[in-house]
Order: structure tokens, then C-alpha cells, then sequence
């Protein structure tokens, strides 16, 4: 009877709730910290390398970048293509370092060599990218006659049977 009891009050919501307020914790700090690091990015603040910086000043950062893009840059005002371009790039980026930022949480507990070579290896992802060639249209082309009158047309020959082998029992 006291095992059951135990067992009760360890799922009870007292035991909970200090197990849900350390992952919401954990989430805020992970935020932040992206935050941090976008920010640096942005402005080149050299106050934001300071990886111990407090939440507050992060948030006040925050707060004052947006403030100065709002004047420089007031919403409707259409974009150019090389401003989405560069908006895409930067989204693409955010969101390799949140999954960086999540990696991290869940590989607390690899080996400090496993640790270092997984992230060197993910790093990689970050290094600007070669400019790609033209899309491909991506609608079909007609086919080609072919080089010798007598050859078959290429393409999948409709309505024929696959061949029956003898011997096999049919399905």
C-alpha cells in the first residue's frame, strides 16, 4: 500500500509542475539566446557576444531593432526581390539555429567528442551556398523523333501485357 502511494504522488500535479516549469524555463532561455545571436547578426552590436548578457537587455535590444526597421522600412512598402531573397536566407538560417539550439538540449548528455563532431559536421550547413543554376521547366517537353526512321518511338508502350512466362502459375 505505501508503494502504490509512492507511486500515486510521483505522478501527482505537485511533482509536475516543477517538471513543466523547468522545460518552459528551458524554452525562454532557448529563445532568448536565438534571439541574442539573430540580433548580433543584425546589428553587429559587439554588447551582444557577451553570452551571459541578461534577458532584459536582450529584450531591450529586441525591442530597439524592431523600433529602428519600422522607421527605415514602414509596412506595405513593397520589397525587391533580392530583399526577399535576402529575408528567405535569413529564415532559412533562424531556423537551422533553432534546431541547432533544440540539438543541443537533447545532446547534453553525448560524449564531448561525439558532441564536437556532430556539430562540426552540421556547421558545414552554415557556409554560403554556391549560386545555383537556372530552374528547369519543369513542364514536359515533346518527344523527340528518333535518329533511325525504323527504331520504335521512346516512351512507355501503352496497353501491352507484360509477357507470360510458362511454367510459373499465374497469380
Amino acid at each position: 500500500m505505501v508503494t502504490r502511494d509512492r507511486a500515486e504522488n510521483r505522478d501527482s500535479p505537485k511533482m509536475l509542475k516543477p517538471l513543466v516549469e523547468k522545460r518552459r524555463r528551458d524554452r525562454i532561455n532557448r529563445s532568448l539566446e536565438e534571439l541574442r545571436l539573430l540580433l548580433l547578426e543584425r546589428t553587429r552590436d559587439q554588447n551582444l557576444r557577451n553570452p551571459k548578457l541578461e534577458k532584459a537587455e536582450i529584450l531591450e535590444f529586441a525591442v530597439g531593432y524592431l523600433r529602428e526597421r519600422s522607421r527605415v522600412e514602414p509596412p506595405g512598402v513593397p520589397r525587391s526581390p533580392a530583399q526577399d531573397a535576402e529575408a528567405l536566407a535569413s529564415c532559412y538560417l533562424s531556423g537551422f539555429r533553432e534546431c541547432l539550439l533544440r540539438l543541443a538540449a537533447f545532446a547534453h548528455d553525448a560524449s564531448p567528442a561525439a558532441r564536437a563532431q556532430l556539430f562540426s559536421a552540421l556547421q558545414g550547413y552554415l557556409r554560403p551556398k554556391p549560386p545555383r543554376p537556372e530552374p528547369v521547366d519543369p513542364r514536359p517537353q515533346a518527344p523527340r523523333p528518333p535518329l533511325d526512321p525504323a527504331a520504335p518511338a521512346p516512351g512507355p508502350a501503352l496497353h501491352q501485357r507484360p509477357p507470360v512466362h510458362k511454367g510459373l502459375p499465374s497469380p
